[in-house]
């Protein structure tokens, strides 16, 4: 099957390295109208370092941002050097929060660190970045509203990603 670019970003480290994003998929060139793709690819002088083909169908971060934004991902600056790239996926309403994938990019190098589910439910952008999410979502939606009450978040397992000087940090805590 034939592969498609949907979409390309540069992006650059603090250093100036500069590295493609590129959103893809395979069989439909017409899937992006969606704003859904298969798997990513991340290039960085010429050369593929990275394709992540996720669990399921790949889409904006919305669900990591408290629909903040809409993006394709997030840029978490690590060091001069380094960076994290946050992409989410897509929400099935199943009960199951939609996918979390975040890749750690350094020179040419990057590396997948943490692929699982989640739904944010408070999120901080930009140099002081956190997220706080849940990874169970059964029930959320049974009111045709997205509401993340104190009842809703005091029987699920919470988890939360920040940054913290140079380093992502993670916890989970009931």
């Amino acid at each position: 099957m034939p592969l498609y670019t949907y979409m390309e970003y540069d992006v650059h480290s603090d250093n100036g390295d500069s590295y493609c994003i590129k959103m893809r998929g395979v069989g439909n060139k017409e899937m992006s109208k969606g704003g859904d793709y298969d798997f990513f690819e991340i290039h960085h002088n010429g050369k593929m370092i990275l394709r992540y083909n996720p669990f399921g169908i790949l889409y904006d971060n919305r669900y990591m941002t408290v629909n903040a934004s809409k993006d394709y991902f997030i840029k978490v600056p690590l060091s001069n050097g380094s960076f994290a790239l946050f992409f989410g996926g897509w929400f099935f309403g199943c009960g199951e929060a939609p996918e979390m994938i975040v890749v750690v990019v350094s020179g040419d190098k990057a590396k997948v660190v943490f692929d699982d589910n989640a739904y944010a439910y408070k999120y901080t952008p930009g140099e002081h970045f956190s997220m706080e999410y849940v990874d169970d979502v059964e029930g959320l939606y049974d009111s045709y509203t997205v509401e993340f009450t104190e009842s809703f978040l005091k029987s699920r397992m919470k988890y939360k990603i920040w940054r913290e000087g140079n380093m992502l940090k993670y916890k989970s805590w009931k």
